[in-house]
């Protein structure tokens, strides 16, 4: 902090100072939790608005006997559509692992349903990732002519249905024919235990082809307020070394395109997220853009290949999870600003640790918020003795207003040097408020973007601590705990408007955050209750051995 001069003081009440700098460092607080959850970090991208589809040079036949492929393969080069009798023959094969159930379709052997079996949805069925109607992990053939879009093709998968249990792997094979012949094969594994779901795609006509994946309808919002979670769904990227994460809003309704060395790409919702990771680095670009102007669509684009490997996810943004699979994708982990992230990692690795041992994680924030006030007890017990100080050299204070109460830049001189002499830092009292800034803010990105707090209940009518409070409850008792917390600690007649003011201040502000992070500092306050009791007794058990004595 900067050192104060008389020249800086512009105000008369300097004996205020401490309580004005409460005021002010609250509500700074406030500003930066407003400002915290609109700026966003835009990453770097190439804008290819006239960007043509890509093209791959169809290879020269080379020997005469083979006439008749060629002439087959020239029939798959030609526009496909889908008939009337083709639709009729579409197939719905369902699969089910222990983790989730999809549903594929014959048409262009796409997937259309996802549902992950341990995480809920907005009722009681399986939260379900892929919106109604959308054809995920479509693909289109990249030749001199434009682009073979073969999301409507029919394709023949001999399996109706897979369940796996236990730790079995199962596989479905898709074929591509045309005129009796088979021109490309797609392969989906299934592991039971395990959101990872590999495919392979392979060109049986032995030509190499330039193949562009779809992810043409993005994730569906899965949370109640759908305004909220759009602040949370992302497209992520590993570019080389550098991660890239743009937000909704900074994704143009457009096709952008990013090329380069692309290790992975994907999209995120609030807590769940879909990614393709090339098993032999065969991208060369990744292309996104904004769907309805809530989601996000993105496509991969190979190199020339006969054969490529993928590995799909489909899951949760669970850090751990993520992080055992390598590649950085534990980035896709939103733990706020930089400068906030390594305090939210922390708290999320105390949340786990605790809740190993405390299954509840409303009981967990009130252990942490008892473990922050421990942390903070030196910081604070100097803050009271400060206070102290500064409410003995009220009398002295007033005596220096009235004798200079015609020359303030004198008066302000005086009472710096009675600052100096008895060694009192006027900021002193407001430091343990400034110092939990940072704490809140983490716990806030904490709270609000994990996967394990995701409707993770507390006690009564508090069912999910990642959203505010329905009936205002908690924050209303938070404002009276901060009220009985300022009784305590104000002593100044004038400051009394400042402890009816800051509580309801609060109030409005926390009304609108997570219950969790009202929680904590509902909890923190009385505990502040506690500790201001036990410090003041003690010195009057203090005051009363020391009068003993004399």
């Amino acid at each position: 902090m900067q050192s104060l001069s008389p020249r800086r003081i512009r105000s008369s009440e300097i004996g205020d100072k401490v309580d004005k700098k409460t005021i002010i460092a609250v509500l700074l607080i406030a500003v930066i939790f407003i400002v915290y959850t609109m700026v966003i970090k835009q990453p770097k991208q190439q804008s290819d608005d006239t960007v043509k589809e890509e093209v791959v040079v169809e290879k020269e036949e080379k020997e005469k006997e083979k006439e008749i492929k060629k002439e087959e393969t020239e029939k798959v080069d030609e526009k496909i559509e889908l008939t009337t009798k083709d639709k009729e023959m579409e197939k719905l094969i369902e699969v089910q692992t222990n983790l989730y159930k999809a549903q594929f379709s014959t048409i262009g052997a796409t997937i259309q349903s996802m549902q992950l079996l341990k995480y809920p949805g907005e009722g009681e069925e399986p939260v379900e990732l892929i919106p109604e109607g959308g054809n995920q992990i479509s693909i289109s053939l990249i030749q001199d002519e434009g682009s073979n879009d073969l999301s409507q093709f029919p394709t023949i998968c001999k399996k109706e249905s897979i369940r796996l249990i236990g730790d079995l792997k199962d596989s479905l094979v898709f074929y591509y024919v045309k005129n009796g012949t088979p021109f490309l094969k797609k392969v989906f594994i299934f592991e039971s235990n395990s959101y990872i779901i590999k495919l392979r795609l392979e060109s049986l006509d032995t030509r190499p082809y330039s193949m562009k994946l779809g992810f043409d309808s993005g994730l569906m919002l899965t949370e109640k307020d759908k305004k909220d979670e759009m602040a949370y769904t992302n497209f992520v990227a590993m570019l080389g070394e550098n991660f890239e994460r743009m937000k909704l809003r900074n994704v143009k309704e457009e096709k952008s395109t990013i090329e380069g060395e692309i290790n992975w790409a994907g999209v995120t919702s609030k807590y769940f997220l879909f990614f393709v990771l090339p098993e032999n680095k065969e991208l060369k670009k990744v292309s996104q853009w904004k769907i309805e102007k809530k989601m996000i669509g993105f496509s991969v684009t190979t190199k020339e290949i006969e054969k490529a490997d993928f590995s799909l996810y489909f899951g949760p943004i669970d850090y751990y999870l993520l992080k055992d699979m390598g590649n950085g994708l534990e980035k896709s982990v939103y733990f706020g600003w930089n400068w906030i992230a390594p305090i939210s990692k922390v708290i999320f690795f105390v949340f786990i640790g605790i809740h190993k041992v405390i299954p509840n994680y409303g009981v967990v924030i009130i252990a942490f918020s008892t473990i922050m006030m421990v942390v903070f007890f030196p910081l604070t017990f100097k803050s009271h003795a400060s206070m102290q100080r500064m409410q003995k050299l009220q009398p002295k204070m007033e005596a220096i207003r009235k004798k200079h109460k015609e020359d303030v830049q004198k008066m302000n001189a005086e009472i710096m040097k009675l600052y100096s002499q008895h060694k009192v830092n006027p900021l002193g009292g407001c430091l343990p408020l400034l110092l939990q800034m940072p704490v809140f803010f983490a716990l806030y990105a904490v709270l609000r973007s994990t996967i394990e707090l995701r409707r993770a209940p507390f006690i009564f009518w508090i069912t999910d601590l990642s959203m505010k409070d329905p009936y205002y409850v908690l924050p209303i008792l938070m404002g009276a705990a901060m009220f009985f917390q300022q009784k305590l600690t104000v002593t100044d007649p004038r400051q009394k408007a400042m402890t009816y003011f800051m509580p309801l201040f609060l109030v409005f502000i926390f009304a609108r955050l997570p219950c969790g992070i009202v929680l904590y500092w509902f909890v923190y306050n009385l505990l502040s209750i506690l500790q201001q009791y036990l410090i003041k007794r003690g010195e009057k058990e203090e005051v009363v051995r020391v009068e003993a004595e004399e």
